[in-house]
């Protein structure tokens, strides 16, 4: 028995380091405000404004980032999201095709039925700062970001069938409006970074402004659009994030 209680005692004495040190690291989370870089996952559904709107509906989008927060509770980093809807406003086919949706080509003949959705990207560097007060620990609160970037959008047609070549390869551009250039966001939200270090999320009300131009000719309008067009979309976000706490330095006591 007295062997038993000297093993018991060892094995305590032996764990007491090892306790301490996991339960300084929750404490640095609610305790200090920590520096570490993190990758971002996000989701967002945005409703448009200005020439923008003229063209299509509410649309979503989906995408990824890398971002640096600093122990001042500062943030940085690079974020691309994909945009996609299926709300477009304006068909540039129409001058082209059926009134149920087939282009008769040139030998006469009806080809497959085509479909029209919104893409594009949008690529933005971005700046912000967490305002403590708000969460479970002072990593944690309200959030305001700005960023600058470069955003693309065009229509997109899906055919049913084999694309027809009067609207393929050079013929192409002169259907699906791409539109591109430079773009301004803004965000305001709130950031979570839990105690346990496992629900990291932002939500955020963002919105995004682009001084865009049309490229090409438009066949269906028989005319160049040379004009700065503004867009704009209002939406909400959603974002998760998988922060690197393995490079945070920690602090041990022996």
């Amino acid at each position: 028995m007295r062997l038993k209680a000297n093993i018991f005692k060892l094995i305590f004495t032996a764990l007491v380091p090892i306790i301490n040190v996991f339960s300084l690291k929750a404490q640095d989370m609610q305790d200090s405000t920590l520096s570490f870089p993190m990758i971002g996952f996000q989701y967002s559904f945005d409703v448009p404004f200005g020439t923008l709107a003229k063209s299509f509906g509410g649309n979503s989008t989906v995408g990824a980032s890398f971002w640096k927060k600093t122990k001042y509770n500062l943030i940085w980093g690079i974020e691309y999201n994909y945009i996609f809807g299926d709300l477009v406003k304006i068909n540039p086919l129409d001058s082209i095709v059926t009134s149920s949706g087939f282009l008769v080509d040139n030998a006469g003949q009806w080809t497959q039925n085509v479909q029209v959705f919104e893409r594009g990207h949008f690529v933005m560097a971005k700046l912000g700062k967490i305002f403590r007060g708000v969460g479970p620990n002072p990593n944690c609160g309200l959030m305001l970001t700005g960023g600058v970037g470069f955003w693309y959008h065009q229509v997109y047609y899906y055919w049913n069938g084999d694309q027809p070549s009067e609207v393929s390869g050079n013929y192409l551009y002169g259907y699906n409006r791409i539109t591109y250039g430079p773009a301004f966001s803004e965000s305001f939200g709130y950031m979570n970074f839990s105690n346990n270090k496992r629900f990291n999320f932002s939500v955020s009300l963002e919105a995004a402004q682009g001084f865009t131009k049309e490229m090409g000719y438009e066949y269906d309008l028989r005319k160049n659009d040379n004009s700065t067009h503004f867009d704009m979309t209002l939406g909400i976000k959603v974002d998760w994030y998988f922060p690197i706490y393995n490079q945070v330095k920690e602090k041990y006591y022996y």
